[in-house]
């Protein structure tokens, strides 16, 4: 069974959203399991966005068959996303996680993205994290690099999840040459995170 992944596409002014299956990767394209939506709504060319867990790919529909069709897999230098994500974001790998320090704080990346990333803290952290919203120092770890950059960051959010961990977001301000480092990692997850 594959991972559950979302697709939209717009027909004619309407979005249509789709619930299937990414089947996996092979030679930079995505198969994604076909659904009577996309039987009736995909056509080759069109421009689509899959959607999974905590990211969305702009991509374009290459070959339609009876059972699947195939994505283009995005370049490097995408467009930005459908919604409320100025970039793709990935949760970070917990078997080989992206780091991060400032201050007196060394924490493991929860997710990241171009533009931000977000930490895991406790309630007693949190405290000294909020006396710090404006960070001119911050290094970041990315683990397929095995290399720290540097950037500063911002606060930006503080919410509570389900099971009541506590998540600080960040947005992350870097040079452009460390902008497509984080890229590329990213871009890795979503590669693996895809293959299943």
């Amino acid at each position: 069974m594959g991972l559950r992944t979302e697709v939209f596409l717009v027909e004619k002014e309407i979005l249509v959203y789709i619930q299937t299956e990414s089947i996996g990767i092979e030679n930079d394209s995505i198969k994604i399991k076909m659904t009577p939506l996309l039987k009736r709504f995909a056509n080759i060319g069109d421009k689509v966005y899959l959607k999974h867990s905590t990211f969305m790919l702009p991509t374009k529909i290459k070959a339609k068959k009876e059972d699947e069709v195939v994505l283009e897999f995005p370049s490097l230098t995408p467009e930005k996303p459908l919604g409320d994500r100025r970039s793709v974001r990935v949760l970070s790998d917990p078997e080989n996680p992206v780091k991060v320090r400032f201050n007196n704080v060394n924490k493991n990346v929860y997710d990241i993205s171009e533009v931000g990333f977000s930490i895991k803290c406790t309630m007693e952290e949190l405290d000294g994290i909020l006396k710090h919203k404006e960070l001119s120092e911050v290094e970041i770890y990315l683990p397929n690099l095995e290399e720290w950059i540097k950037g500063s960051a911002r606060l930006v959010n503080v919410r509570e999840l389900e099971n009541g961990d506590i998540l600080c977001g960040y947005e992350l301000f870097l040079d452009s040459a460390d902008e497509v480092k984080v890229r590329f990692y990213v871009y890795e997850r979503v590669k693996k995170i895809l293959k299943g």
